[in-house]
């Protein structure tokens, strides 16, 4: 949990309209004050503060004032992600020209600024917006506002059999990945295998996406934590028509297939909605079978990143506004827009990626599962961090 978020307002206005006032005083010409004492006084005037022209031209009222505040040295309503930064920014003279990309993600209003490599990231609420993070190397930040430490996102699809009827948030999950960042431009990404053997959120094992089944979401979620030992900051779930709405219209899913599967060659493929669900999956003609199904979910993550990437973090907005009705989620618009953006602060060909190969077993009531023994927790251990690897 965040703390409540840092509102604090400019006084710069009234300092330089007090500086002004003073300098233009005066006293009575015919009887001058005689010269104040000069004695330990410094002989070098107080710098005035620099501030840059700022065109917004482009933006909202609000957006425009929010940039206009933030590029000027005042104070703006900030989240916590982005508190250390409003208070180390500094100012130059110059001219900025600020664009905005909007969007939405889970009800609430997001926007993407961005004016040559600074990009500016807010949220809006009943209150207005608030710059919940970015990076900003015009104003002399030289690293991401985006979050401390490691943090940990689920993405889930459910296999219900939506035009049947069914519930995507009560059926088994047929896909579940973990994906990480490690707060220092690092990231991976984690499979899960389906059939592993974990605790459940109300009592009991089973394997983990049974989850789903039984205590929904939130409890898909909690077997997670449960078996890996990540804090979550939450959970993304789609089903088969969600998941193949949104590749249509983003247009295709682009990605690099490391082999064929049935009529997807191995290489650089743009896949459309039937065969990019097909390859996620797809099981029963791979060697590996759910190993390598869930492993190619991963490859599909990442041709959605590399796709964000090339368009630039401008289309960041856009990209969650396109994904958002076809989704059920918990995670904060803040909590995503951050998350999201660290994709820009990454080299995604150095974004390590892994299914930990569990052990088969029988389970106490005679199930086949996968055991979540030493060698899957070590996968798990090694993940913690935000990253795999050294």
């Amino acid at each position: 949990m965040h703390s409540p978020r840092l509102r604090t307002y400019c006084g710069l206005a009234l300092t330089a309209s007090l500086a002004l006032s003073l300098a233009g005083c005066s006293g009575d010409s015919s009887h001058p004050e005689p010269p104040a004492s000069t004695e330990g006084a410094s002989a070098t005037p107080t710098p005035t503060p620099q501030v840059p022209s700022v065109d917004t031209s482009g933006l909202s009222a609000e957006l425009g004032e929010l940039a206009t505040q933030w590029y000027t040295g005042a104070f703006v309503p900030v989240g916590d992600r982005a508190t250390a930064a409003a208070q180390a920014r500094t100012t130059s003279s110059g001219h900025l020209t600020v664009d905005a990309a909007t969007g939405t993600w889970n009800g609430q209003e997001v926007a993407v600024l961005t004016a040559g490599d600074d990009v500016t990231l807010a949220v809006s609420a009943a209150e207005g917006w608030t710059i919940v993070g970015g990076w900003w190397p015009s104003l002399g930040l030289n690293q991401p506002a985006l979050g401390d430490g490691p943090r940990h996102l689920l993405f889930a699809g459910s296999d219900a059999r939506e035009k049947e009827g069914e519930d995507i948030t009560r059926a088994r999950a047929d896909a579940l990945q973990v994906v990480g960042v490690d707060g220092m431009g690092g990231g991976a990404i984690v499979g899960i295998p389906r059939d592993l053997w974990v605790p459940m959120a109300s009592g009991g094992n089973a394997k983990i996406n049974a989850a789903l089944v039984f205590d929904g979401p939130e409890g898909q979620q909690q077997a997670v934590e449960n078996a890996t030992g990540f804090e979550l900051d939450g959970y993304v779930l789609t089903g088969f028509l969600g998941f193949q709405a949104i590749v249509e219209e983003a247009g295709g899913l682009p990605m690099d297939a490391p082999v064929p599967v049935k009529n997807v060659s191995a290489g650089e493929v743009l896949l459309n909605p039937v065969d990019a669900l097909m390859y996620v999956r797809e099981r029963k003609t791979l060697p590996g079978g759910d190993f390598d199904r869930s492993f190619h979910q991963g490859i599909a993550l990442l041709g959605f990143g590399a796709n964000a990437l090339l368009e630039g973090p401008q289309a960041l907005a856009g990209a969650l506004s396109l994904v958002d009705p076809h989704v059920v989620t918990n995670v904060s618009a803040e909590d995503m827009l951050t998350f999201a953006a660290w994709l820009y602060r990454t080299d995604l060909t150095q974004v390590g990626h892994t299914v930990p190969d569990a052990p088969f077993g029988t389970s106490a009531d005679g199930q086949s599962i996968l055991v979540n023994d030493d060698g899957v927790q070590s996968v798990f251990d090694d993940f913690a961090d935000g990253h795999l690897g050294e």
